[in-house]
């Protein structure tokens, strides 16, 4: 069985335009597939081998990159809403090729962004939701994360000095914390098959930056705020308990917000919770969905 390692690189195009995604895992499983939806400047490539492969073990895991991000074609849409057309897009053309009709989607930060307006225009595609690291739009209660760690991670064009912004943002400075993000780096860079997926370059960056922007912008059209109430399938929100990129009060937002959630704080974390947890998270990812 392949892993998060180990699964090759699969396209598939739909409208013109090539998506990659690897699909690996428990694929003869009844599960629907868990689909995973990247953060900021992220690729496939960026996900965790510990928090993928054991969740690999009892159902398929369908990675993806959006378009003009890794190794897929386009561009970066300039809103959420333009990032969900893209995964519906994809979804609709991939789905009855395995033979499934849904998936459980879990969207990270940005992606989760992304992934709540996938679930409020497809609802027919996703079975169960999972938002980790993320927020709704603008609306009462929804606090933006520190614009100087936002900028570390948007100016890092090196892999030391991604490194090092992934270990400044999503970590805490404290010497233990720091080398429990320098394990994740490492688990994280395991993957070699067909080589790193390349970095976002600075016009895909200034276009997540703009869908962001007009994200926790009030009066903005495609935002999710006035709608999380229409939400029906089960939702799982989760974060670390001092996120300074993606405020953990916005969580609390999202826990009130939609009628049929649940939320789970893992203590003394930031961002890189799902990393630092991974094997926790992973336990209440799988008591969710096989609930």
């Amino acid at each position: 069985m392949s892993t998060q390692q180990s699964a090759p690189t699969l396209y598939t195009t739909t409208k013109s335009l090539r998506y990659a995604y690897r699909y690996f895992g428990e694929i003869h499983s009844p599960n629907p597939p868990l689909m995973f939806l990247q953060h900021f400047r992220g690729t496939m490539d960026h996900w965790d081998p510990a928090l993928i492969n054991p969740l690999a073990l009892t159902r398929p895991i369908l990675l993806f990159d959006n378009a003009g991000v890794g190794n897929s074609g386009g561009e970066v849409a300039d809103s959420f809403s333009g990032w969900a057309d893209h995964v519906i897009s994809f979804l609709t053309a991939f789905l009855p090729t395995i033979g499934k009709d849904k998936v459980d989607l879990f969207g990270f930060s940005m992606g989760g962004m992304c992934a709540q307006m996938v679930a409020l225009n497809a609802p027919h595609l996703i079975r169960k939701l999972i938002l980790g690291g993320t927020a709704p739009s603008a609306g009462e209660g929804v606090v933006g994360g520190d614009p100087e760690m936002s900028k570390i991670l948007a100016i890092a064009s090196t892999d030391s000095e991604e490194e090092a912004g992934f270990l400044k943002t999503f970590y805490s400075p404290r010497a233990e914390k720091q080398e429990l993000g320098r394990a994740w780096w490492k688990r994280m860079n395991e993957r070699v098959l067909d080589g790193r997926s390349p970095y976002l370059d600075a016009e895909g960056t200034g276009r997540q930056i703009t869908a962001v922007t007009k994200w926790l912008t009030p009066g903005e059209a495609g935002g999710s705020y006035d709608r999380l109430s229409e939400l029906k399938m089960p939702v799982f929100v989760a974060n670390g308990d001092n996120d300074v990129l993606v405020p953990t009060e916005n969580s609390w937002v999202l826990l009130k917000k939609i009628s049929n959630a649940h939320l789970h704080i893992y203590p003394d974390v930031g961002h890189g919770y799902l990393n630092e947890y991974a094997a926790q998270f992973g336990k209440h990812l799988l008591m969710f969905l096989d609930g």
